[in-house]
């Protein structure tokens, strides 16, 4: 005997009304709003295109939240394009169609309005789908626009708010992004967008088009801004008019970065293009992560960008590029080195900088009572510099992961920092303490250590 309970009596008669989708269309008009959830779904499971895009404008409720089946994948893709394709058509309209409240379509995966399984007394089905109204978006009051000219189309039609973490990608772009582009291909407007995560992938797109899209983005509602692409400083700078809008930014990962354009910069050039970089730094105040990948414009300048870094910076990662002595001594008297958890300097090459690493070595001693993540691989150490940098290292109580992979030459110079580290006082150190080399050499620096 199947152990699978059997379809309910409202399923069966949904899957019967749904057959015949020119009636089912016709009586959304005089349906009770409490059977659309349900029908919706069962419109969706069984593939009733024309059904979903009609609901999709007769839609009872302020909100209609799909994250809880896009993020199980549960969404086809046709069923997904009709559901934008409905939201488009009430987006040129100058009337809200009758019985039609809906004012935003929810895509957060993770979303406070996405319930997942929704049930209660009057409803008895497991829909997946949520019907509240948007938290994050409240109040929703428009944003300062930069392109005024395009106000005035958009007082005529219905304000329309798409929620979602907008993904910029000119290479096998989502399905919402090829909706956002083929409107305005064809001169329509775009729905308000309030995102929590911002994201720029790969090739960039026409200004003209990026500009647009960013008028219409809530962008103090963005938590999080990642852009991992190749850039040079002039292509940046373009976009800090926008970037310096997120001033709820917690975290911000910027990767690729290039001196060099088509044509040459002079020297003042390049100067003018960064500090209109690092200004868009000083309105977030909320900054807590920041990680700049292959930022190779840094170099002689870090003292710049951490004149315009929040104090509060938690965990800070300069990755695969170059940094001068000077560079690491003015991260030694900037506000955030006395409380970061977290500092990841691998692939900067340090053999360039003086021997004795005062810089870092005061870093290390100003973050020694928070710093629990330390990653210093691939970094060209030298002997002289591991040996200088160890009694600051041993004052890190909190360390609980250091990694050190990428210096091969200094296993010898590991396994004596181990053993030196070891031996300290267990309660400036925890049990375990990970030098993190590679699998394949623990067991060589653990051998070195025993001999």
């Amino acid at each position: 005997m199947s152990s699978s309970s059997p379809p309910s009596l409202f399923a069966l008669a949904s899957q019967t009304i749904l057959k015949d989708q020119v009636q089912v269309i016709t009586a959304l008009d005089s349906l009770p709003a409490v059977l659309f959830p349900p029908l919706f779904s069962e419109a969706m499971s069984s593939r009733n295109i024309k059904t979903v895009q009609a609901m999709m404008q007769a839609w009872p409720f302020p909100c209609l939240s799909l994250g809880h089946l896009m993020e199980a994948q549960q969404l086809d893709p046709d069923i997904f394009k009709a559901v934008l394709d409905g939201f488009g058509v009430l987006l040129d309209l100058e009337v809200r169609p009758p019985g039609c409240n809906l004012e935003v379509l929810d895509l957060w995966t993770k979303s406070p309005n996405d319930t997942g399984n929704l049930h209660s007394p009057t409803q008895p089905w497991n829909t997946g789908i949520s019907i509240q109204k948007s938290e994050v978006g409240q109040p929703r009051t428009k944003r300062r626009r930069l392109d005024h000219a395009s106000a005035p189309q958009r007082q005529h039609l219905l304000d329309m708010q798409l929620d979602m973490d907008l993904c910029i990608k000119r290479t096998c772009p989502d399905q919402v992004l090829t909706f956002l582009i083929r409107r305005l291909n064809l001169g329509k407007v775009l729905p308000q967008i309030c995102c929590r995560k911002l994201t720029f992938v790969g090739k960039k797109y026409r200004y003209t088009i990026l500009k647009k899209i960013m008028d219409n983005v809530h962008l103090h509602c963005v938590q999080e801004v990642q852009i991992n692409r190749s850039l040079n400083l002039l292509d940046l700078a373009m976009l800090a008019p926008y970037l310096e809008q997120t001033v709820s930014v917690n975290t911000f990962h910027l990767s690729g970065v290039y001196t060099y354009p088509v044509t040459s910069f002079t020297e003042q050039e390049v100067q003018k293009f960064f500090t209109r970089f690092i200004s868009q730094f000083l309105p977030m105040h909320q900054l807590k992560h920041l990680h700049l990948d292959s930022v190779f414009c840094l170099e002689g300048r870090l003292d710049q960008l951490l004149m315009c870094v929040s104090p509060n910076l938690e965990n800070l990662a300069i990755t695969d590029c170059f940094l001068s002595e000077s560079d690491l001594i003015s991260l030694s008297l900037s506000c955030c080195s006395s409380h970061l958890t977290s500092l990841d300097l691998s692939e900067v090459v340090f053999i360039t900088i003086t021997e004795d690493l005062e810089g870092l070595s005061v870093v290390l001693m100003r973050a020694s009572s928070t710093l629990v993540h330390l990653d210093l691989g691939g970094c060209w150490m030298t002997d002289t510099q591991l040996t200088a940098i160890l009694p600051a290292l041993s004052l890190c109580a909190q360390l609980q992961v250091f990694r050190f992979c990428g210096n091969l030459s200094l296993l010898r110079d590991e396994a004596q920092a181990i053993k030196a580290l070891d031996s300290l006082p267990t309660m400036l150190f925890p049990p375990l303490f990970s030098a993190a080399i590679s699998r394949r050499s623990i067991k060589t620096v653990q051998a070195m250590v025993q001999a």
